[in-house]
């Protein structure tokens, strides 16, 4: 019987959490739509900074980059390379939907909106359209993948507490508006546990030789933002190197794993056949 990896062991999703909480975030969303508060309510969220300080705020929207979370996936290459399959997948999905949805509804950002002297705008104002937020669909993208797998509810509780604050950190830098959150948080969770589902028809993609480069395309993803300043807050760049060293120094342990642990599972069980 040869070595089995945590990726392929049966996944098993409650349908609790597969649709309770993007359907809270849907919710959230009318309400926000149907009361005419999300101005309101961008503005209240959008001062907080003015108790922190931009830097926090820059550091946290950071995470939610896409490029950065799928480096942050790269320590999981050997143990759960499916997981990091069905986040691919998903991204895929939520951005060729979420980019359809955002020119046919054109709604624009805050910074469109608002005169400047409303609202404090942290970084690049990043174009025209805001609705929905790619950056909240790919944070409860990855927080999804984790909460629709893991076994304890206190740490789904944390992972989705720890994307709402990336995720409001969009309204806090003063690019998206709530419902544009709300919507993207939605829409990640979906396409994620969609993307867990494709997974388990799709294994050719995250074993064997697909493990390979889903591996390479993350380091070079590592290396991509050790050299580009590839989130716009120029004032991060240096912790953007340093998250992008740490992951690949983990991620890069994980990765070397794929190519030798089944030699080394195959000469330790030789070694103990021939005593």
């Amino acid at each position: 019987m040869g070595f089995e990896t945590d990726s392929e062991k049966a996944i098993k999703v409650n349908p609790v959490w597969i649709w309770l909480p993007p359907a809270l975030f849907v919710f959230l969303a009318g309400v926000i739509f149907l009361t005419s508060s999300n101005t309101e309510i961008f503005l209240y969220i959008n001062q907080i900074s003015s108790l922190t300080g931009d830097k926090l705020w820059a550091v946290l929207t950071f995470f939610s980059d896409g490029l950065v979370s799928f480096v942050i996936l790269l320590p999981f290459i050997f143990r759960k390379p499916r997981l990091i399959w069905a986040v691919f997948v998903a991204a895929v999905l939520f951005t060729v939907l979420g980019q359809g949805i955002k020119h046919i509804t054109q709604i624009p950002r805050p910074p469109q909106v608002l005169a400047s002297d409303r609202f404090h705008l942290i970084g690049p104002d990043w174009g025209h359209n805001s609705f929905p937020s790619g950056h909240a669909s790919m944070i409860f993208n990855l927080a999804g993948v984790f909460s629709l797998t893991v076994l304890k509810n206190w740490i789904r509780f944390l992972l989705i507490g720890v994307a709402l604050i990336i995720a409001v950190s969009r309204v806090v830098v003063g690019v998206h508006w709530p419902i544009d959150i709300l919507a993207g948080a939605a829409m990640g969770w979906i396409t994620v546990w969609i993307g867990l589902v494709v997974s388990k028809k799709t294994a050719w993609a995250w074993k064997g030789i697909g493990q390979k480069i889903m591996g390479a395309v993350l380091i070079f993803g590592c290396v991509l933002l050790f050299f580009v300043d590839y989130t716009g807050h120029q004032n991060i760049m240096f912790f953007q190197r340093i998250i992008a060293l740490i992951f690949l120094i983990m991620g890069g342990h994980e990765y070397a794993r794929v190519y030798s642990w089944k030699g080394l599972f195959q000469t330790v069980r030789s070694s103990g056949t021939r005593d």
